[in-house]
């Protein structure tokens, strides 16, 4: 999301840094934000990664170059999801700095919000809010694996997610409780495995990764994956009668694995 178009003020810039991050923001011609070049280019992306680019710094040109493929890869979504919902309104769980709820508002969705555990979060919503203009909600409600469950009292037309459920211990719960809140379609982008099996993937808990328990098996924290039959069933059981792939196109970052897949119900 480029917020130069915003003509930020020098106290806003100051504010945005604070608070955007691992998304893929321009700030300002100076001074970018994201995570694309740490997934491209860091040994260990999940071990403090790079997340603010300013120029002059001698991974410059290739953040500005990655994070725009992330953008790209975003945008290429939101237009999606909001071409096919008009109007309609999105859940993002894990929403992050909050690109999506904004996105999604910015193209005309309406009652737009993101979930997240880190109150953090919330004042880079707010801010994004401030400096465009749209009204996206902060809900602070994580998805608690013990209870298999993510306490919402509504329901979104949308609900999305991407790159968290690689972070959960249990990922057939966590599509239950997305399930609940779905009205018309989910969106899903992150890895799947490409075998016949139905099957899910664990690598070893990382101790990086914040959230962290050593309770077994809750600590599974890295890089959970499904088997794309077994994904495939599982939205079919929660009552998803269509699953579209939409494929990054152009200069859109393309990860292997990654799979952006929107259920309709």
């Amino acid at each position: 999301m480029d917020l130069r178009r915003y003509d930020l003020t020098p106290r806003q810039i100051e504010r945005a840094v604070k608070v955007l991050d691992y998304q893929p923001f321009i700030i300002s011609d100076d001074i970018q934000t994201g995570v694309a070049w740490s997934w491209l280019h860091a040994a260990d992306p999940r071990q403090y990664p790079k997340l603010i680019f300013r120029r002059g710094e001698p991974e410059w040109e290739d953040a500005a170059r990655a994070n725009e493929s992330l953008r790209r890869l975003y945008d290429g979504f939101l237009d999606e999801i909001a071409n096919r919902f008009p109007g309609g309104s999105l859940l993002d769980v894990g929403c992050n700095n909050g690109y999506f709820p904004v996105g999604a508002e910015l193209r005309g969705m309406r009652g737009c919000g993101g979930v997240e555990r880190n109150f953090r979060e919330r004042r880079a919503l707010r801010f994004l809010n401030e400096a465009v203009g749209t009204r996206a909600s902060f809900y602070p409600v994580p998805f608690l694996p013990r209870q298999r469950a993510m306490p919402m009292w509504r329901k979104f037309d949308v609900v999305s997610t991407s790159a968290l459920m690689c972070h959960l211990p249990n990922p057939l719960d966590f599509l239950v409780s997305l399930a609940r809140v779905t009205r018309e379609a989910f969106f899903f982008w992150g890895q799947v495995v490409e075998v016949p099996e139905m099957a899910i993937f664990y690598q070893p808990p990382h101790a990086a990764i914040r959230g962290t328990r050593r309770n077994f098996p809750y600590n599974f924290n890295d890089n959970t994956r499904l088997s794309r039959p077994l994904f495939e069933h599982a939205l079919h059981e929660l009552g998803f009668t269509q699953v579209v792939e939409i494929e990054p196109t152009g200069e859109a970052l393309n990860l292997p694995n990654h799979v952006g897949l929107l259920a309709i119900r």
